[in-house]
C-alpha cells in the first residue's frame, strides 16, 4: 500500500502538471485526478505494462473504503436546513432534480429491459449505470459496484467507473459549450461575459483559506483535530455496521458507507447536544473528504478493467448516447419551463454539471457566468438538496431499486417511473405558472 500511495501521488502530481501546462486540458476543464487516472491506465498492465499488476490490484481496493470515508463526512460537515424551509424556497429546483435523475434511471432501465438484456447477460440494474455514473459520480459508482457484486455482476464496478469518467469529461466539455451558446443567445443574467481559462493555480498574492483552526496548534494541529472528528464518524459507522450485522445477518450485504453516513450524523448531533458542535470545521472536513475523492477517482480510473468495458462497450455506448441527449433536453427545454425565469440558465447549468458528473462540476460551470454566485442559483440548489440527495443520485432509492427490479421485473418499475416523472412535471409547471403570474 505504501508504494501504491507513492504511485498515486506521482500520478496525481503529473495530472496536475498536465492540467496547468496543457492549454487543451484547461479549455476542457478536465480535473487533474482524471488526467492522472488516465495516465495510470495507460501505464497499467492492460496497456503499456509499466505499473505492476500488484499495484493496480491495490488501487482496485481503494474505492470501497474511500467512499465510506467520503460518506462519513457528508452529514458531518453539512448542518443543512429543515425540510419545510427547503420545500418552501426551492420546490421547483427539487422537482427539477427529480425529473433529471428519474429520467436517467428510466432511460437506462427501459433500454435494458426492452433491448440490452435480450442480447447481453446483464441484470436489469445494468440500466442504473447512467444514474450511478452521471448523477452519482465516481462515489456512487463505487458504492453501486458493491450492489452489482451482490447481484452476481462484478463487471458493474468497472463499467460504473467508466461511465462516471466519461460523464465527468463530457459534462465539462459540453457544459462549457452550452455556456458559450447561452452567452451568445443572451440566456444569462450577465449578458455577454468573458469565459475565463482556469490554469489550476490560485493567485499567488491572494491567499485562500482551506480551513479554520478550532484548537490551539501548540496542543494539537487543527487539521489533525478535524481528522479525529471524521475518524470518530467513520468509527461510529463501523460500530453500527458490526452491531447490525450481529443482530441481522442479512445486513452484511449492505455497503459500509450507509452506516458511516449515519455515523457522521450521530457525531454531529452528539457534539451539538454537548454544546461543542462549533468545533467542527466544515471547510477542513470538506478538504479531507475531497482528498479521499481525488484518490478514489484516480484509483478507479487507473484500475479500470478494460476487458469488461470492451465486452459490453456497445450497450454502454447506447446508454451514454441516450443520457447525453436527455441531460441536454433537461437543460434547454424542461429547465427553461420549470426554473425561475430570471436565472433559469444559471440554475440549469448547475443542475447539468451535477447530472453528468459532480456538484463541483456544476459550480465550476456556474461560476463562469455567475462569478460571485449572486444569481440565487446556488442558494436554490443548496436548499433543494435535502429533497433529493438522500433518495436519488446515490441515495436510498438508488440502492433499493435493484431489489425492486429483481422482484417486480423491468416493466412495472419503468412504468411507475414514467408516471412519477409526468406527475412531477405537471406539479413543477403549475408552480412555475403561479410564480410568474404573481
Amino acid at each position: 500500500m505504501e508504494m501504491a500511495f507513492l504511485c498515486a501521488a506521482a500520478l496525481l502530481f503529473l495530472g496536475f502538471l498536465l492540467r496547468v501546462n496543457v492549454r487543451l486540458f484547461q479549455v476542457l476543464y478536465i480535473p487533474a485526478a482524471i488526467l492522472g487516472g488516465l495516465l495510470g491506465l495507460m501505464l497499467s498492465p492492460s496497456l503499456l505494462g509499466v505499473i505492476p499488476a500488484e499495484m493496480i490490484a491495490e488501487f482496485k481496493t481503494w474505492p470501497g473504503w474511500l467512499i465510506s470515508v467520503i460518506f462519513a463526512g457528508l452529514l458531518l460537515e453539512r448542518p443543512g436546513r429543515s425540510l419545510r424551509e427547503s420545500a418552501r424556497l426551492a420546490a421547483r429546483q427539487g422537482i427539477m432534480v427529480w425529473i433529471i435523475v428519474l429520467g436517467e434511471i428510466t432511460l437506462g432501465l427501459a433500454l435494458t429491459w426492452l433491448l440490452i438484456s435480450s442480447v447481453y447477460d446483464v441484470p436489469y440494474a445494468f440500466g442504473q449505470l447512467i444514474e450511478a455514473g452521471f448523477a452519482g459520480g465516481h462515489g456512487t459508482a463505487a458504492a453501486m459496484g458493491e450492489v452489482y457484486k451482490a447481484l452476481g455482476f462484478p463487471e458493474g464496478v468497472d463499467l460504473g467507473f467508466f461511465v462516471a469518467t466519461v460523464g465527468l469529461i463530457f459534462g465539462v466539455v459540453s457544459g462549457v459549450a452550452y455556456v458559450n451558446i447561452a452567452v451568445r443567445k443572451g440566456w444569462t443574467r450577465a449578458g455577454n461575459v468573458e469565459i475565463p481559462i482556469i490554469s489550476g493555480l490560485e493567485s499567488r498574492y491572494e491567499k485562500v483559506p482551506i480551513g479554520f483552526a478550532k484548537v490551539r496548534s501548540e496542543v494539537l494541529d487543527p487539521l489533525v483535530f478535524q481528522l479525529l472528528i471524521l475518524s470518530a464518524a467513520y468509527g461510529v459507522g463501523v460500530g453500527l455496521f458490526t452491531l447490525a450485522s450481529s443482530l441481522v445477518p442479512f445486513v452484511t450485504n449492505f455497503p459500509l458507507f450507509i452506516f458511516t453516513l449515519m455515523g457522521g450524523l450521530i457525531v454531529r448531533v452528539g457534539m451539538g447536544f454537548l454544546g461543542i458542535g462549533d468545533l467542527i470545521d466544515s471547510e477542513a472536513i470538506r478538504r479531507i473528504t475531497a482528498l479521499s475523492m481525488e484518490l478514489l477517482i484516480l484509483s478507479a480510473v487507473a484500475s479500470l478493467n478494460l476487458n469488461a468495458v470492451f465486452e459490453l462497450f456497445l450497450p454502454v455506448a447506447v446508454l451514454l448516447v441516450c443520457a447525453f441527449v436527455w441531460v441536454g433536453f433537461c437543460l434547454l427545454v424542461i429547465g427553461k419551463r420549470l426554473l425561475p425565469q430570471k436565472y433559469w440558465f444559471e440554475l440549469g447549468i448547475l443542475n447539468y454539471g451535477m447530472s453528468t458528473g459532480t456538484t463541483a462540476t456544476g459550480l465550476m460551470l456556474l461560476r463562469i457566468i455567475d462569478k460571485d454566485l449572486d444569481s440565487g442559483a446556488a442558494e436554490d440548489y443548496a436548499l433543494a438538496a435535502p429533497l433529493s440527495a438522500p433518495f436519488i443520485g446515490g441515495g436510498m432509492i438508488t440502492f433499493s431499486l435493484p431489489i425492486l427490479l429483481d422482484q417486480l421485473g423491468g416493466g412495472p418499475v419503468v412504468g411507475g417511473l414514467i408516471l412519477a416523472m409526468l406527475l412531477l412535471f405537471l406539479v413543477g409547471a403549475r408552480l412555475a405558472r403561479a410564480d410568474r403570474a404573481a
